[in-house]
């Protein structure tokens, strides 16, 4: 393996103290790749980011579909193999696989025995490079993709995030990753082939793989199977402000569902820990401020929490509930109570239980090839690095109680709580 003239860095190289096994490589055809030798297990996962995403489809009825469309149909054979044969491959080498539609990339991950790693990677990059993307499947695919479409109608709770996103989020990063319909309903096969030669880019793309596997093998073999790959595929942009505000679908139904959004820094933050550590302890489990407050102590909702996403440019704090229509109102206030509280910050016991839950699932992460593989690929896009788990760790083990109070008081105020959006689902709206 030879690296290419732009490579400032020899390779490979440790990227983070404490991840010793956790190599960067620069293929040839310039794309990254990652590699994490874990040498207490057998098996192996592959995360390969690819810059398809649904934030980079083409608006509306031209194309906003393109990425959850090929998502479906780029399995179904490549290399010259139909639908049947690449899937016995796969299937004869221990190969469990999918491939999902995001914003920013398609990720197609794999799990297998680490000792079939190599024989698996040349049937992984022929979906990469030569997917078949039969005529003969389009329809299948259209059809199961107007399904999912339809039943969001179904699922209120995941509709009523999806709508929060729709305002809280810049166009186009706002998208729900189903599509439009009209697209869905109009896009030919040669258009998404067309889509995936223009889009499918080594300079825009990221491998991670992650257990009992030799990164200087594997670098080797991708240099040949990908030689003749090339081109660099531009990250999406932000093409208008946030619509922000609040908005409210009237649904004739027995529930209310209520999505709140906040502005949160992005992975790469400073501060990005200490939120993450914030929300936790606001909406992150059972022992939360809001279950404990909304749920528990007064009985107003069946459902209540709050998570933190912190991607590369920006992060969004969520909270959902579900209540009824009678105590929806209730519900909203009591929540708009709980974080202007939350401002005068947190006690000891709250503080250490949302630390050793954050560490308990770091601990369990490291034991899962899966989790090491995606998280590997997903720094790397957000930071241009890769974090161990021991600094991952040793980050949270800086944050003192008071530490975090301060960030908190500092962070989680007025003006903060003004960059709440908001959307309802249910007979009436709620009054903000």
């Amino acid at each position: 393996m030879t690296l290419s003239a732009s490579t400032s860095f020899p390779s490979p190289v440790p990227l983070s103290a404490g991840a010793e096994t956790a190599r960067l490589y620069r293929l040839e055809c310039g794309m990254a790749l990652l590699v994490e030798r874990i040498e207490s297990v057998r098996s192996a996962a592959i995360s390969w980011l690819l810059p398809v995403g649904n934030a980079a489809d083409p608006e509306g009825a031209a194309g906003d579909g393109e990425a959850v469309l090929l998502s479906e149909l780029a399995l179904r054979g490549a290399g010259g193999r139909d639908s049947r044969s690449l899937s016995d491959a796969l299937d004869r080498l221990g190969v469990q696989r999918a491939l999902t539609a995001g914003a920013v990339h398609l990720q197609l991950s794999a799990t297998l025995l680490g000792s079939r790693v190599l024989d698996a990677l040349p049937l992984l990059a022929s979906i990469v490079r030569d997917p078949a993307l039969p005529d003969e499947h389009v329809d299948a695919v259209r059809s199961l993709c107007l399904q999912q479409l339809d039943g969001l109608e179904d699922d209120p709770q995941q509709l009523v995030m999806l709508r929060l996103r729709e305002r809280h989020l810049p166009p186009p990063f706002n998208r729900t990753g189903y599509g439009d319909r009209a697209a869905l309903e109009s896009m030919t096969a040669q258009q998404l082939r067309a889509a995936w030669v223009a889009r499918c880019k080594p300079g825009g793309a990221i491998l991670a793989i992650a257990g009992d596997v030799d990164g200087d093998r594997i670098a080797s073999l991708l240099d040949r199977l990908l030689a003749g790959w090339s081109g660099v595929t531009p990250d999406p942009q932000e093409t208008a402000r946030p619509l922000g505000g609040v908005d409210h679908e009237e649904s004739d139904s027995s529930q209310t569902h209520i999505a709140v959004g906040f502005r949160a820094p992005p992975e790469g933050d400073p501060g990005a820990t200490r939120f993450r550590i914030a929300a936790r302890i606001l909406g992150g489990d059972t022992s939360c401020r809001l279950f404990s407050e909304v749920r528990e102590k007064r009985g107003l909702c069946y459902s209540v929490g709050a998570s933190y996403s912190g991607g590369r440019d920006r992060g969004m704090l969520a909270i959902y509930s579900g209540s009824t229509p009678e105590r929806a109102q209730d519900t909203g206030d009591c929540i708009a109570c709980e974080m202007v509280r939350f401002e005068s910050g947190v006690n000891a016991d709250e503080f250490q239980r949302a630390v050793v839950g954050y560490k308990s699932r770091l601990i369990m992460s490291g034991e899962s090839t899966a989790g090491r593989a995606a998280s590997a690929a997903g720094d790397y896009y957000r930071l241009g690095r890769v974090r161990s788990l021991r600094e991952l760790a040793d980050e949270v083990d800086a944050i003192s109680l008071a530490d975090l109070n301060a960030y908190i008081a500092d962070t989680f105020n007025s003006s903060w709580r003004q960059t709440r959006s908001a959307f309802t689902i249910g007979p009436k709206p709620l009054v903000w």
